[in-house]
C-alpha cells in the first residue's frame, strides 16, 4: 500500500480560505483518486488545515489503476455491415479512426438499436503519474476567493505559497507552482521553534512522518483536533470558574483557523460593563478580540477566554494586555451607551432622510416607508389589529442605524433599538420586533417570536427582493451584493416554520420574484431531505402559497413511503401523458358508449368536490386519499376502452374525461414529475 503526502505552506490564510479549502481538499482527493485506493475506507484521506498549512495524506493506494473497459459505438450495423456480412466503409473508416483492428469490431446493441462499435480495454495509469497529474490540475481547480499575485509566476491565492511538500512514501515527487518546488521539507510552529518568525525547516523522511513531526514541533495540523483542544480548553476553564460556556461554533471556528497550537488564558473585566446589554458585551468579544464569555446562572460574568497562539512563558503579562485591549474597547462602547440614550430614537426618524438606502432605491426613510405599507397589507392579511403599534415598530425599526452604538459595532442592529426603546418606554411587544424583524439573518438563524416582529421581518425582505429585482440587481451564482438571495431564504423559512397560510401573489406582483423566492424553497426543502422529485411536482404549478407547497411536498414524501405508492403515481402519471398538450375538451356524456366511461365520469364527479374541500383545508393526507378512489376506475377504464379511435368525437370525448381528472390532480401536484411508478 502506498501512502501520498501533499502540504501546501503558506503565510497565514484568512479563516474563510482555511474553512473553504479543507472540504474542498477533501471532495477533490475523493474524486480523483477513487480508482487508486485498494478499499473504501475512511481512513484513506485525512485533511489537515491550519493558519500556515493545507495538507492531505492519501493512505491505502495502489501502485497502478485498474484496467477499464471502454464501449465505442460506431455506426448502424445496417450501415456498417452489407447483405454478405462484409464490413462496409463505414466500418473500416470508422475502425482506422479509432485505432481499432477491424477484426475486433462486433455488433452492439443498446436501447437506441443495433450498431458496430468494439469494447477496448485502456491500461491504468502508474500511480506517480497520476499524483502529479492530478496535484498539479488541484492548483488550477481551487475554488476562486479573494486572492493575491506576489511573484513573477503570476499564480494567484489568498495568500504567498512558501513551500509544498510532496511524498509518495518516501519519494519526493516534483512539480513547481508559483514558482515554488515540491520537496519535503515543512515548516514548524513560528513562534515555538527556532528561527522565531519563520519556524523550524524539517526534513519528513516519509510521509506517514507528518502528523508526528508537526505534533512535535508545536502543530495540531489536523483542523478537527484543534478545534475539540479549543472547546475542551473552554468547558474546562467554565467548569474551573462555575459556569456555563456561550454555544458559538462561529467563534469556535475562526479561533481554531487562527491558530496552530491555541492555548487558553482567562481574563476578566469590571463588573460595571455588566451594565451594557449583554449582546454589546459578546459583540465587542466576539468580533473584535476573538474572546469567549462565560454565563452564571445564566447572566454573563465579568471573564472571558482568550486564545494565544503559543504557549506563553509569563500568562498574567498576556493577560493584562488581553484585558488592557478589551477595556478600551468596553469603554467605548460604554460611552456610546450612554450618549444614545440622550436622544429618542423618535429623534432619528426623520433623520433616515439623509442616508442612502441605495443610489436608485431612495434613502433609508423611503425604505422605512415601503415597509410600512407592506407591514400593513401583511397585517391585513394575517388578521394582526393593533394598527397603531405596527405603525410605531415600522417607524421605528431603523432609528437605531444612526446611534453611536450601531455605527461602531453594526452587528448590533436591532439589538439596540430594542434596548433603547425599552429604556425610552416603548411597547415591549414594540421594542422587541424591531429586533426581530431583521430575523432570521442566516439560515440557521432563529426566528421572531412575536406576530409583530414577524409581519415586520417579511415586510423588510419582501422589500428587499422586489425593489432589487425591480432595479435590475438579480443576484448571480457568484455574486450576491445585496443579500437578496439570504433575504428571499429569510421569506420561505418565516412562511414555513412559522406556518403562514399566505399567497405571495397577494403581496408581490411580480411573477420573476416569485418564482425566484420558489426557487429558494426548493432548496430549503432539499436541505430539508425532500426528494427532488417531489419537490419539482409541486413547486411546478407556481402555487405562490409556500407553507402550503411545503405541506403538499411533505405530504407526498410520506406517502411515497407506502408499499403500493408506485402502482398509484404509474395510474396518475399516465393520465397526465395521455392527454395531448394544449388541449381543449368538456366531457358529453351522451357520447358514452360503455359502461367504464359513465362509471368513471360518475366517480370523478362524486369525488370532486370533497376533494377539492379537503385541498382548500389542508388536509392534504386525506385529500390524496380521496383521490386514490378513483384508481380502480381510471384501470377499469385503460384496461377495457380504446381512447384514440378513429371517431373525433368519441376520442376527445374520452381525453376529455381524462383532462378532467388530471385537472384534479393538478390541483394538488404534478404528478408526472415524480419518477417511478
Amino acid at each position: 500500500m502506498r501512502t501520498y503526502l501533499l502540504e501546501i505552506g503558506c503565510e497565514e490564510l484568512p479563516p474563510k480560505a482555511i474553512l473553504t479549502y479543507k472540504d474542498f481538499l477533501k471532495d477533490y482527493i475523493q474524486e480523483n483518486f477513487k480508482d487508486f485506493f485498494l478499499y473504501d475506507s475512511p481512513e484513506n484521506i485525512k485533511v489537515f488545515a491550519t493558519p500556515r498549512r493545507l495538507a492531505v495524506l492519501v493512505k491505502n493506494l495502489r501502485d497502478k489503476q485498474p484496467p477499464k473497459q471502454q464501449i465505442i459505438i460506431g455506426p448502424p450495423y445496417k450501415v456498417a455491415v452489407d447483405e454478405e456480412g462484409k464490413f462496409t466503409k463505414a466500418a473500416i473508416s470508422f475502425a482506422q479512426k479509432n485505432n481499432i483492428p477491424i477484426e475486433n469490431l462486433q455488433k452492439i446493441e443498446n436501447e437506441k438499436g443495433q450498431y458496430i462499435g468494439a469494447i477496448i480495454t485502456q491500461e491504468g495509469k502508474d500511480i506517480k503519474t497520476h499524483i502529479l497529474e492530478s496535484v498539479q490540475n488541484l492548483f488550477k481547480s481551487f475554488p476562486q476567493l479573494k486572492s493575491m499575485v506576489w511573484n513573477s509566476s503570476g499564480y494567484r491565492f489568498p495568500r504567498p505559497i512558501r513551500w509544498i511538500v510532496s511524498l509518495l512514501d518516501e519519494e519526493v515527487l516534483t512539480f513547481t507552482i508559483a514558482n515554488v518546488k515540491a520537496d519535503r521539507y515543512t515548516y514548524l510552529h513560528r513562534f515555538m521553534t527556532k528561527p522565531v518568525g519563520r519556524g523550524e525547516k524539517k526534513e519528513l523522511k516519509n510521509a506517514l512522518e507528518y502528523e508526528e513531526i508537526t505534533k512535535l514541533g508545536f502543530i495540531i495540523a489536523s483542523y478537527e483536533d484543534r478545534k475539540n483542544a479549543v472547546k475542551t480548553q473552554y468547558e474546562g476553564f467554565a467548569k474551573s470558574l462555575d459556569a456555563q460556556t456561550i454555544q458559538d461554533n462561529e467563534l469556535l471556528d475562526e479561533i481554531t483557523c487562527l491558530t496552530e497550537f491555541p492555548v487558553g488564558i482567562v481574563g476578566e473585566f469590571s463588573p460595571e460593563y455588566l451594565t451594557l446589554p449583554e449582546e454589546v458585551i459578546i459583540t465587542v468579544c466576539k468580533h473584535h478580540q476573538r474572546y469567549l464569555n462565560f454565563k452564571k446562572d445564566g447572566r454573563l460574568i465579568p471573564k472571558f477566554l482568550a486564545f494565544s497562539n503559543t504557549a506563553v512563558k509569563d500568562r498574567d503579562v498576556v493577560k493584562a494586555g488581553y484585558e488592557k485591549v478589551l477595556k478600551a474597547r468596553l469603554e467605548d462602547a460604554l460611552f456610546f451607551y450612554k450618549e444614545d440614550l440622550k436622544i429618542k430614537l423618535d429623534d432619528n426618524i426623520e433623520k433616515l432622510k439623509g442616508v442612502q438606502f441605495h443610489e436608485k432605491l431612495g434613502s433609508l426613510y423611503d425604505k422605512v416607508l415601503r415597509n410600512l405599507e407592506l407591514a400593513k397589507n401583511l397585517a391585513e392579511k394575517l388578521d394582526y389589529k393593533d394598527t397603531a403599534k405596527l405603525e410605531r415598530a415600522v417607524l421605528l425599526s431603523k432609528a437605531d442605524l444612526l446611534t453611536n452604538m450601531v455605527k461602531e459595532f453594526d452587528e448590533l442592529q436591532g439589538i439596540m433599538g430594542m434596548y433603547y426603546a425599552i429604556k425610552q418606554g416603548e411597547d415591549e411587544e414594540v421594542a422587541k420586533a424591531i429586533y426581530e424583524h431583521y430575523l432570521p439573518k442566516t439560515a440557521d438563524d432563529e426566528l421572531p417570536q412575536t406576530q409583530l416582529g414577524t409581519i415586520l421581518a417579511l415586510a423588510d425582505k419582501i422589500d428587499t427582493v422586489v425593489s432589487f429585482f425591480k432595479i435590475g440587481e438579480i443576484p448571480k451564482a457568484s455574486a450576491d451584493p445585496f443579500a437578496v438571495r439570504r433575504n428571499a431564504i429569510g421569506i420561505v423559512r418565516l412562511l414555513v416554520e412559522k406556518q403562514i397560510d399566505l399567497n405571495l401573489s397577494d403581496v408581490v406582483k411580480d411573477q420573476q420574484v416569485l418564482d425566484f423566492i420558489l426557487g429558494r424553497l426548493e432548496s430549503y426543502l432539499q436541505s430539508e431531505g425532500y426528494k427532488t422529485d417531489i419537490i419539482n411536482a409541486v413547486i411546478s404549478l407556481k402555487d405562490s402559497n409556500i407553507y402550503r407547497n411545503y405541506l403538499k411536498v411533505k405530504t407526498l414524501q410520506n406517502i411515497s413511503l407506502r408499499e403500493n405508492f408506485e402502482n398509484i403515481i404509474q395510474v396518475f402519471k399516465r393520465v397526465g401523458n395521455i392527454i395531448p398538450e394544449n388541449f381543449e375538451g368538456k366531457v358529453d356524456v351522451s357520447l358514452f358508449q360503455t359502461n367504464y366511461e359513465k362509471d368513471l365520469y360518475e366517480k370523478v364527479l362524486a369525488v370532486k368536490d370533497e376533494y377539492i374541500k379537503l385541498v382548500e383545508s389542508k388536509s392534504y393526507e386525506d385529500a390524496i386519499t380521496k383521490l386514490i378512489e378513483l384508481k380502480p376506475y381510471i384501470d377499469s377504464f385503460f384496461d377495457n376502452v380504446m381512447i384514440m379511435v378513429n371517431d373525433e368525437k368519441i376520442k376527445n370525448n374520452r381525453l376529455s374525461i381524462l383532462k378532467e381528472i388530471n385537472e384534479l390532480f393538478k390541483y394538488f401536484a404534478d404528478f408526472t414529475k415524480i419518477v417511478g411508478g
